[in-house]
């Protein structure tokens, strides 16, 4: 009996000093980039023209949404074709290369130049308002026909 005491003391000794795990937070940075890079795409981008939302990726083809934005830690990025190019003969591999800035509160990136769905943004910031491994979520203003609207844009990653 004084042997399965001890064994039992022993055991609730053993439970009692095991450490809990402290979950780390990802910075902002670690989320967007990895380590020291990660690809990301395009996968909805709503824009609310009056009473009306239009989502300017569903009706776009393959070869402009399956463009991919790879993000580097050094605040470097690529603009770069996905698996289909819309002119195989004219479009570069390599769309665009330039640089990128971060602002934690509120989360923010600014993009020097992005070519969005033919749309050419320049020195654009894009508001965080949702980020995780997956995915990000933000708004970014555009300008459509003379008016500018804001685009709430989806960024899934790519593996």
């Amino acid at each position: 009996m004084k042997k399965l005491l001890v064994l039992f003391l022993g055991l609730i000794l053993i439970v009692a000093c095991k450490k809990d795990e402290v979950a780390v937070e990802k910075t902002t940075l670690e989320y967007l980039t990895g380590t020291t890079s990660k690809k990301w795409k395009v996968t909805e981008g709503m824009v609310k023209l009056g009473e009306t939302s239009i989502n300017l990726v569903a009706n776009q083809p393959p070869c402009v949404t399956d463009n991919i934005l790879v993000l580097n830690s050094n605040k470097t990025y690529e603009l770069n074709e996905g698996a289909s190019k819309c002119d195989p003969s004219k479009d570069p591999d390599l769309i665009i290369k330039a640089n990128w800035t971060l602002v934690e509160e509120p989360k923010a990136i600014t993009i020097d130049k992005f070519i969005f769905l033919g749309y050419v943004l320049e020195n654009s910031k894009f508001v965080i308002s949702s980020i995780n491994d997956n995915q990000f979520i933000g708004q970014t203003d555009v300008m459509l026909n003379g008016k500018t609207y804001q685009a709430n844009i989806t960024f899934s990653v790519v593996n």
